[in-house]
């Protein structure tokens, strides 16, 4: 299968695609940002590109005019690759024509403060959405009957100072498994409510200690675009990223 190499300017980023990929698509894997109001559907003309080098198939619309086209001006949504390309993104396709004028002195600034989230934790300032407890039960005995799932609630209460608890369902059917798949030393993952006076859900058992991994995904849905992000919960490290189009 034939490859076709293309370099994206200004950012000197280069990338090896398939003949005939699209070139807003293979801009999105280098992690080139081009600007796609329509999705990609060929219709708001803003993810303009400049072809400096190379041969491209489609591309050319009524977007563009005779002097744009000779200059090597392209839509990168219709555009093709057909051989190793240098493509150079115009400013204009890069950021809103609304922050284009550089001049204008910005009516706020902000400023980012480095937060120690442990410290924020003990004053009560912060409260994760998403947490691991591990925890150390005593096994049932003829003395102590107490149901698995009220001896995983109280002690939760006793040991974490966790309150108005419910168990979700899938927890309730392993729960009896994973307790004793652990030896009754377990980690339970609680998501806690976003609005107060709710209740935090248990929603995940584990055997053994587990809170030294704790991942989760953010997902911002746009108009036009899906982004995604893996991370870290407990380094807030991104692991992985992916976008496309909505």
């Amino acid at each position: 299968m034939d490859k076709c190499n293309i370099l994206f300017l200004p950012h000197n980023v280069k990338l090896t695609v398939t003949k005939g990929e699209n070139l807003i698509r293979a801009a999105m894997r280098a992690g080139v940002h081009i600007n796609a109001s329509c999705g990609g559907e060929g219709v708001c003309g803003k993810c303009r590109i400049i072809i400096e080098d190379g041969n491209v198939g489609g591309g050319i619309t009524e977007k563009l005019d005779k002097k744009d086209v000779e200059k090597g001006y392209r839509q990168a949504c219709l555009s093709h690759a057909l051989s190793d390309l240098v493509v150079r993104i115009p400013i204009e396709s890069e950021v809103d024509a609304g922050v284009l004028n550089l001049q204008k002195t910005p009516r706020k600034t902000a400023r980012i403060w480095e937060m120690n989230l442990e410290e924020l934790k003990d004053k009560g300032l912060f409260m994760p959405p998403v947490e691991k407890k591990y925890l150390e039960l005593p096994e049932p005995t003829s003395q102590d009957n107490l149901p698995d799932v009220t001896r995983l609630i109280s002690f939760l209460k006793a040991k974490h100072d966790e309150h108005r608890l419910v168990v979700e369902l899938p927890v309730i059917r392993k729960i009896s498994d994973i307790l004793r798949q652990g030896n009754f030393k377990v980690t339970a993952t609680l998501a806690r409510p976003v609005l107060s006076g709710r209740k935090t859900h248990i929603i995940h058992i584990q055997p053994g200690d587990t809170t030294d991994r704790n991942y989760a995904i953010a997902v911002d849905v746009g108009t036009t675009t899906v982004y995604a992000q893996l991370v870290d919960l407990i380094s807030g490290n991104v692991l992985a990223q992916f976008g496309d189009y909505n």
